[in-house]
């Protein structure tokens, strides 16, 4: 499926750039999975005392897990692609009453509104939570955990005193290229959309990375990615790994734990990482 709209997009091209860079941005951050309809939420979330807050116009739903106890220190949990907020049920059910939660369905998913997500939208909506909530930590997964570092890079925030990145690509080059490779775009198509991002995200994308982006973030990290995740490969994590370590930062390598890394083992690494 993924060659034929390439080739859909191949031949568009021909005709019309702009209006084939429509489709592999709409392809490229259209998640197919992860939406949530009102009446049928997984009881975790039911369980919540759910909000919202806007951002351009749209609602992002917000989730609070021991709400009124403000006495104890609050974790933003922000998920990754083609996921939503429900993803956090055995980390608020291991951690349990020691914290208070909160997490929100990023754009176009969960209950969330909005046409798409990518780094750049992701990135806003996490600098809106976190000035709105201010937490004391904040774990990410995935895309969730990759936007949160790269927003931790372009601003600071005094509230936030330890972070958690779970199964996060280093650099988002490499994740444009598997897209590019997956979908067998002409060369055309490649160039123009590589222009593109670069203009959205302000910079080249090589330079699109946590291993730089570690360098202003000035917040205690652990890092934890299993060595067989099949979505993030982690030999392409490697260098940023290394990067974490020389800072005094902590990585935790598992063993098919897979992508997701629900297990007990990584909630108690974090537990004793916030203590």
């Amino acid at each position: 499926m993924e060659r034929a709209a390439g080739l859909f997009v191949n031949l568009i091209s021909f005709f019309s750039v702009n209006k084939a860079l429509f489709f592999v941005h709409k392809f490229f951050t259209t998640p197919r999975k992860g939406k949530l309809k009102s009446t049928a939420l997984p009881l975790f979330l039911q369980k919540a005392t759910s909000d919202f807050f806007e951002y351009r116009g749209e609602k992002v739903f917000v989730y609070h897990w021991n709400y009124k106890e403000v006495s104890k220190p609050l974790i933003l949990l922000i998920h990754g692609w083609e996921s939503n907020s429900s993803r956090w049920e055995q980390m608020q059910s291991y951690l349990g009453h020691d914290f208070r939660y909160i997490a929100f369905d990023a754009p176009s998913l969960g209950q969330s509104k909005g046409k798409d997500l990518n780094v750049k939208n992701y990135q806003e909506v996490i600098n809106l939570a976190i000035r709105q909530f201010q937490p004391h930590f904040v774990i990410g997964h995935s895309l969730g955990a990759f936007s949160l570092f790269q927003q931790l890079s372009c601003q600071k925030y005094s509230c936030v005193q330890k972070v958690v990145i779970l199964g996060s690509f280093d650099c988002f080059e490499v994740v444009v290229n598997q897209y590019f490779k997956l979908l067998g775009y002409n060369k055309r198509i490649v160039n123009s959309y590589q222009g593109y991002l670069e203009q959205l995200i302000g910079k080249p994308l090589s330079f699109y990375s946590c291993s730089i982006a570690l360098q202003k973030v000035d917040v205690p990290v652990l890092c934890v990615h299993d060595i067989n995740d099949s979505q993030v490969f982690y030999h392409e994590t490697i260098s940023f790994h290394q990067a974490l370590k020389e800072r005094n930062s902590k990585v935790i390598t598992t063993r098919d734990l897979g992508h997701s890394l629900q297990h007990s083992n990584v909630c108690k690494a974090i537990e004793m990482f916030f203590k």
